[in-house]
């Protein structure tokens, strides 16, 4: 794992206890919603779908990428279920109405499964577009004379 990954991990998970603890303090979460783990992600994502050289280091890095946010998406939820002191982490128009229990679990599945396939997905996306642009502004070879 090289230093850029590890920096976005650690930002990644610091930016959820930051929004956990704000959101802990009692700061209005239309505030605390602009902490967000997930545009991390995307910085993440967009840099790493150019930068990585082989499809298995993208879907490598696109687990890496999830895997912060889903340890503190669990750990947060948890305290929920756990003490029933609601946090932004189970809000209303994150929770699409689920139980918390069923919403910790969908994290701990999703996190596991489709968020990071997502991301791959939306990373190969991106890689596919810049090599193709790559591509087309390569310049042309000129032909040999003989």
């Amino acid at each position: 794992m090289n230093k850029t990954m590890k920096w976005f991990i650690f930002s990644i998970a610091a930016m959820g206890v930051i929004r956990f603890i704000l959101d802990a303090s009692g700061v209005p979460k239309d505030i605390v919603k602009y902490f967000s783990m997930t545009a991390i992600i995307v910085a993440g994502w967009l840099y790493f779908a150019i930068a990585t050289s082989s499809h298995k280091e993208r879907l490598k890095s696109a687990y890496l990428l999830i895997l912060p946010y889903m340890v503190i998406e669990v750990i947060a939820l948890s305290y929920t279920w756990i003490t029933g002191h609601q946090t932004i982490f189970h809000a209303a128009e994150y929770s699409f109405g689920v139980s918390v229990a069923l919403h910790t679990l969908g994290h701990l599945i999703g996190g596991l499964t489709w968020e990071p396939l997502s991301v791959f997905v939306l990373m190969e996306i991106v890689w596919a577009i810049y090599a193709g642009g790559r591509l087309l502004l390569r310049p042309k070879a000129k032909p040999s004379v003989v």
